[in-house]
């Protein structure tokens, strides 16, 4: 593995680890919100408490999905929502959707590095006909 792709790596790792802690302490401020009652949960409280931007929130699926059910819920909205299991067997399903886009990805970029090869070898298998016949040319060419 080359230098660069190990760094890449290592960024992928890093970036992947402060997002699930991120997610960790946004869910552990919602709970908080939810024993305290004292403040409705939107995403402006939650950002707030949970020392997060509002993008952060609005960009991650789940935690927007989150907030949007118990924003309703705490202004009196019927809860139209689905089990706790439900939700975690569909969340799990995402989270395996993510993870066969990302391998889908990168078997896409090994094609497309063995359709560069197969082009290189190609091009290298024309050239190289073409040294053949020239060297068979000039052979006959001495032999006459």
């Amino acid at each position: 593995m080359s230098k660069s792709k190990k760094n890449v790596e290592g960024l992928r790792k890093h970036a992947k680890k402060r997002n699930q802690k991120t997610i960790q302490k946004v869910n552990k401020t919602i709970n908080r919100l939810k024993r305290s009652k004292t403040k409705d949960i939107n995403f402006v409280t939650v950002a707030e408490e949970a020392g997060v931007s509002k993008a952060t929130l609005y960009n991650n699926d789940c935690l927007k999905e989150r907030i949007m059910g118990l924003r309703e819920t705490s202004k009196g909205v019927p809860e139209d929502r689905v089990p706790k299991d439900e939700l975690e067997k569909k969340n799990h399903k995402i989270k395996q959707l993510y993870a066969e886009i990302k391998d889908l990805k990168e078997d896409k970029q090994k094609l497309i590095e063995q359709l560069i090869e197969m082009e290189e070898l190609r091009d290298e298998n024309k050239r190289l006909r073409e040294e053949i016949k020239r060297l068979k040319e000039q052979s006959n060419f001495k032999n006459k």
